[in-house]
């Protein structure tokens, strides 16, 4: 059988493709054709239609993809897609990572193939002005605008490269396009809205605490969003935390690896590799939290060791001491915010703006706080400073006084 049904309901097509068959159907990299669809007829409609070509070109009659009348959609399919996965078309020295996929996956498939999928790349290449209506008009609906210019640049960059089209005749255009969405909501948004002020952050931890004593939420819960909030890193850092990581001794955390949408172990953002010292109090609660998760994985016959994750959940299928799911502690909060709804809104996320802004008022430099969020820089920094610079003393007034001596 070469459909069969997942376990989530779609369909999946698996068929091995000759080697002599694999260059005029653009599979490159793959000995299968391999995809999943919504229904069964489409796989059903699929299969036939590739058969009826492996035919085709066993018997020396098939065309293949016409350069001069390829559509985008097919383009994408047939040539870019796989050269994408493999890290060939882009200047990085990495493959992309398989979140990384899923999300240019889902920009295609939601955004781009229904805009573009039915044109020519030759027609898009030398009619500029469709283009440029057609982007001009997403990025006036789209707020993530710049990520798909770029997907679209890299396709026609392929084209050119393998020689589909002369020359990418749309990139200089593409650029001229504003992310106009993005622009809007950064105009709308207020400094106010994108951190906690002291009283509303204090409010947090008292009804983390509360939940806490009433039973509401268990102290791993209470860790988790005291450690986030501390550190001030991205929750996937915190979620990839192992009790090697933690010095104890030391009173010193090292922040050196971050989890990725489907638990596995990346590096963190710009390959960082940080140690913090941490408080006495903070340096308790993950004591106390050691010893309670062991007492609970030893239920289940787990041992703990170093390796071991130092938070982690059991999942919706039953499955023990799993990694947490990318959304755990934005759950969380939410639970805690219905129980208490005069919290004011917050997210893991802003809980990093939080600690930046509030540090920042408290006379912390600039490039401090850049180093204790791990920045490459301090302009990323000032984003997450949402408060005006404090000047000691105004140029004016250093002037006149320089005169006054």
């Amino acid at each position: 059988m070469t459909i069969t049904k997942t376990k989530n309901g779609t369909y999946r097509l698996k068929i091995y493709i000759p080697i002599e068959a694999r260059m005029p159907l653009g599979i490159v990299n793959n000995s299968y054709f391999d995809k999943r669809f919504k229904t069964r007829k489409e796989a059903r409609q699929t299969e036939i239609d590739l058969l009826t070509k492996l035919n085709q070109i066993e018997d020396n009659e098939f065309i293949g993809l016409n350069k001069q009348e390829v559509l985008f959609k097919d383009f994408y399919e047939q040539i870019w897609w796989e050269a994408y996965k493999a890290g060939q078309t882009t200047s990085t020295t990495r493959p992309p990572s398989k979140s990384t996929v899923v999300n240019t996956k889902t920009c295609f498939e939601k955004h781009l193939l229904p805009l573009l999928g039915n044109y020519t790349i030759q027609f898009l290449n030398q009619n500029k002005q469709v283009i440029l209506n057609l982007m001009t008009a997403k990025a006036n609906e789209y707020a993530n605008f710049k990520t798909l210019r770029s997907y679209v640049i890299s396709i026609f960059d392929w084209a050119e490269e393998l020689e589909y089209i002369e020359t990418n005749r749309l990139a200089k255009t593409l650029r001229r396009i504003k992310a106009t969405k993005k622009i809007q909501l950064s105009e709308a948004r207020r400094d106010e809205d994108l951190y906690l002020t002291q009283e509303q952050l204090q409010a947090w931890f008292t009804a983390f605490k509360e939940d806490l004593d009433n039973g509401k939420i268990s102290l791993k819960d209470y860790v988790l969003f005291y450690l986030t909030f501390f550190l001030g890193d991205r929750k996937s850092e915190t979620y990839a935390l192992q009790w090697k990581h933690i010095d104890f001794s030391k009173a010193q955390i090292q922040l050196i690896q971050a989890l990725d949408r489907y638990g596995e172990v990346k590096s963190t953002k710009g390959n960082k590799k940080t140690i913090f010292s941490i408080s006495n109090d903070l340096l308790e609660l993950l004591s106390s939290w050691k010893e309670q998760q062991k007492y609970e994985l030893a239920r289940f016959g787990i041992m703990t060791n170093p390796e071991q994750f130092v938070f982690t959940y059991i999942d919706t299928k039953g499955n023990v001491n799993k990694p947490l799911h990318a959304d755990y502690l934005n759950n969380k909060m939410k639970t805690i915010r219905k129980r208490h709804p005069e919290l004011a809104h917050a997210t893991p996320h802003k809980l990093r703006h939080t600690g930046a802004t509030l540090a920042k008022e408290a006379g912390m430099s600039l490039e401090a706080i850049s180093e204790a969020l791990t920045h490459s820089d301090t302009g990323t920094t000032q984003i997450y400073v949402n408060t005006s610079n404090v000047v000691p003393m105004a140029v004016g007034e250093f002037a006149l006084k320089s005169l006054k001596q």
